[in-house]
C-alpha cells in the first residue's frame, strides 16, 4: 500500500430501477480516491458480500485493504502514472466491443429503436425470478431484432433453481430461443447440474459468482476489473472466453473496466468475448457519464488530464484527506 496520503470523494449514483436480481436498491454510495496523480474508484456491492464503503473506508485508513479497495489502489496507480507522463491510458488500445445494457427505466421504443438503428451485436437484461416476464421480453426483443441478427443475454444473479431454468428454456419460442448467445449465472453454481443444463438445452452459461471453484458446465467466465484481476481469471480457466464487464459503478470506474477490456484484448486477442463497458446510461447523468457515450457498442473514452481522463472534472471536487479516527 503506498505511503502517499489518500484523499477521498465520496458519491451516490442513482438509477431509475433496481439494476440485478440481487438487489432492490437505487441508491448506490461509493468513493473516488487520490493518490499522488492518480484516481481510483470504490464502488462496494453489499448484495455481493462486501463491506458497506463506510467500513471500506475505515479499513483504507487503517492500511487494511479489501479486494475493492486494492483495484482503487491499483488504478490509482497506474492512472497516476500516465497523467505524470501525459498520455491517455487508451492511447494504441482499442477498447473491446459491448453488448447494451437494457434500462428497464427507460422506455421500451427509443432503446430498441438505438440498438437497431445503430447495429448493436448483443443486448443484455436482467433476468427475474419470475423468468415467464423475462422470457416475454426476451421474446419482443428477438423479433425486433431479427433484421440485425440481435443477440440476446441474460443475468439471473442465480435467482432461480435448475427446475426454474429448465423451464425457462423449454417454453420458449424456436425463434427467441435462436437468439439466445449467453446466459449468465442462471441459478447457484453446481458443476453437474450446470454440466447438465448445457447438454440438454445447447446455450452458453457464463460463470460470475464461484469462478474460483468451477470446474466445468460452462462456456465463458465474467470478469469485473474493478474487483479483480482478469489476468487471476484468465490464468485459472485457460481455455475459456472472458466477458469483461464494468461492475455498474462510477464513471471512472468505468472507465478503469474499458482500460483493463482493452488490454487484455491486447494481450490475449480472441478469448476476449463481446463484453459489458457500457453502463452509464444506468445512471442519472452527472459531469463524468456525461462524457461517457457509446454507439453500436464502442465506447468513446475521455482524455481530458490523461490517464482515465476526466481531469478538470476531478480537480474541481472537494476531495478530504482520509484518516482514521
Amino acid at each position: 500500500m503506498s505511503a502517499s496520503p489518500i484523499y477521498v470523494y465520496e458519491y451516490l449514483l442513482r438509477s431509475g430501477v433496481a439494476l440485478n436480481a440481487a438487489s432492490h436498491r437505487r441508491l448506490f454510495p461509493g468513493a473516488l480516491i487520490r493518490v499522488d496523480s492518480g484516481y481510483g474508484c470504490i464502488h462496494p456491492w453489499t448484495e455481493f458480500g462486501d463491506a458497506p464503503i463506510e467500513e471500506q473506508l475505515r479499513r483504507l485508513a487503517e492500511g487494511i485493504t479489501t479486494p475493492v479497495t486494492e483495484m482503487a489502489l491499483r488504478c490509482a496507480e497506474i492512472d497516476g502514472a500516465a497523467r505524470e507522463a501525459g498520455i491517455s491510458l487508451f492511447a494504441d488500445l482499442e477498447i473491446p466491443r459491448s453488448h447494451y445494457s437494457w434500462s428497464f427505466a427507460q422506455p421500451t421504443g427509443p432503446q430498441i429503436e438505438r440498438i437497431v438503428s445503430e447495429g448493436w451485436p448483443a443486448l443484455k437484461a436482467k433476468g427475474f425470478a419470475n423468468y415467464g416476464e423475462t422470457r416475454g421480453f426476451l421474446e419482443q426483443c428477438a423479433k425486433v431484432g431479427e433484421a440485425i441478427g440481435l443477440k440476446l443475454r441474460v443475468d439471473f444473479n442465480g435467482c432461480l433453481d435448475a427446475r426454474g431454468f429448465s423451464q425457462f428454456i423449454e417454453f420458449m419460442p424456436l425463434r427467441t430461443y435462436q437468439h439466445l448467445d449467453l446466459i449468465e449465472d442462471p441459478f447457484p453454481y453446481h458443476s453437474e447440474l450446470w454440466q447438465q443444463a448445457q447438454q440438454r438445452w445447447k446455450v452458453r452459461l457464463a460463470l460470475d459468482k464461484g469462478w474460483r471453484d468451477g470446474e466445468a458446465g460452462f462456456s465463458a467466465v465474467v470478469v469485473k476489473p474493478a474487483r479483480r484481476d482478469w489476468r487471476a481469471v484468465a490464468a485459472r480457466h485457460p481455455e475459456k472466453p472472458l466477458v469483461l464487464t464494468s461492475a455498474m459503478d462510477h464513471g471512472l470506474g468505468q472507465m478503469f473496466a474499458a482500460y483493463e477490456a482493452a488490454v487484455a484484448k491486447s494481450e490475449i486477442g480472441d478469448r476476449v468475448d463481446l463484453c459489458g463497458l457500457s453502463t452509464q446510461h444506468l445512471f442519472e447523468p452527472d459531469g463524468f457519464f456525461e462524457r461517457i457515450s457509446a454507439k453500436g457498442g464502442w465506447l468513446s473514452h475521455d482524455t481530458n488530464g490523461g490517464g482515465l481522463g476526466f481531469g478538470d472534472v476531478l480537480e474541481k471536487l472537494p476531495w478530504r484527506k482520509l484518516s482514521s479516527l
